[in-house]
């Protein structure tokens, strides 16, 4: 049998749905971290779009709206995902993991077959990379293919980094992760030091093929 198309809701259709399920606006705001007026654009719009109904039920932990998390990652053709990867369960999951992560939004861009949209956190990509700007990113399935003074999103069972790579300078095993960010404290010391990474501890790794500014959202 043919899949029915998902029926569009409108704004003022999700106010009425937030209102059964008695979520306060403000606090609601609050917990998406945007500002009360965000949402309020958001819900006075003729289409509430699914990425925004995906993010409240993965917020609250049940479905208020009809929206399927696994399926946002790979319905909406023609359109680049931006993950939550704060929602991630955990560091040693591939980005594309519709089970793992939800979706805040979506971007049309050309060029950025089976990329992924994520967001930067920290300091220590400036002055490249600031935080809050959406790097996207491509999944490297051989890491003999490493284009070296590139930055990709390197993924262990212990943490997510995005971090420019060299050739490192002790052997074949280890990559050279380097940070943009090139500050000091007050010993001389670099806050964001070069750092070698074994190839093995390596689960998923992806590179940084394109960018936008918090300006340009």
């Amino acid at each position: 049998m043919a899949k029915q198309p998902r029926i569009k809701l409108s704004g003022k259709e999700a106010r009425y749905i937030l209102k059964q399920n008695s979520i306060n606006l403000a606090w609601l705001a609050e917990q998406l971290d945007i500002k009360p007026q965000s949402l309020q654009s958001r819900l006075n719009a003729v289409e509430f779009r699914s990425s925004y109904q995906l993010e409240i039920n993965n917020l609250l932990g049940k479905r208020i709206f009809d929206v399927d998390n696994a399926s946002e990652l790979t319905e909406v053709k023609g359109r680049i995902p931006v993950i939550d990867i704060r929602a991630s369960a955990g560091f040693g999951v591939a980005l594309m993991d519709g089970n793992e992560h939800h979706v805040n939004e979506y971007v049309t861009m050309e060029g950025l077959n089976d990329c992924v949209g994520i967001y930067v956190y920290g300091d220590s990509m400036n002055p490249v990379y600031h935080a809050g700007d959406i790097i996207f990113v491509r999944q490297v399935t051989d890491i003999a293919s490493l284009d070296y003074g590139r930055a990709y999103v390197i993924i262990t069972r212990d943490e997510r980094v995005l971090k420019c790579i060299y050739q490192s300078k002790y052997d074949a095993d280890n990559l050279r992760l380097t940070s943009y960010n090139e500050d000091t404290n007050r010993h001389g010391d670099r806050l964001f030091p070069d750092r070698e990474m074994p190839k093995e501890n390596i689960l998923f790794i992806y590179k940084v093929v394109a960018m936008f500014r918090r300006e340009q959202l």
